[in-house]
């Protein structure tokens, strides 16, 4: 009888153990942030969708491109680098080439849990950009999180 009481209650604390671990494999949550940009062509009413031939688009400073010819593109979800508080962009549409300079806040690490870990998310406070393809650019989303969410509407004529 005490050996049976003895086994159930090590069978029941065997159980809780197991049911307390975790595997890292269950991080569901996307840790990828990026800055979202639509184009748009540049209308009296309304914005309209604008899909651009071929764009390539890399960090100012860096060799390897984001995008790489990459055909009928109508956005771009471009890294904001979390050890600094601007990132610039070369990005070439069809055969024009402008600069896109994003000013941001980082904000705090946001813990999404122990299986996730933390992404580093930023606030977009000015976008400045050289004006050969680009007429105009709006920020519509100020918060850059886990969302895939618009944040910046790059205009052209």
């Amino acid at each position: 009888m005490v050996n049976c009481k003895l086994f159930n209650i090590l069978v029941l604390l065997f159980s809780v153990f197991l049911a307390g671990c975790s595997s890292t494999d269950e991080c569901r949550e996307d840790k990828t942030v990026n800055m979202i940009l639509g184009f748009y062509q540049k209308g009296d009413l309304s914005d309209v969708t604008f899909t651009v031939d071929s764009v390539w688009a890399n960090g100012l400073e860096k060799d390897s491109f984001l995008y790489n010819n990459s055909k009928s593109v109508n956005s771009l979800k471009l890294p904001l680098n979390a050890a600094r508080q601007q990132s610039d962009f070369i990005v070439r549409f069809n055969n024009t080439t402008d600069t896109l300079s994003v000013f941001y806040t980082n904000n705090n690490a946001y813990f999404i849990s122990f299986d996730c870990g933390c992404i580093a998310t930023q606030t977009i406070d000015e976008v400045i950009s050289t004006n050969h393809f680009i007429d105009s650019v709006r920020i519509v989303q100020r918060e850059v999180i886990n969302i895939n969410a618009e944040h910046i509407k790059i205009f052209h004529n």
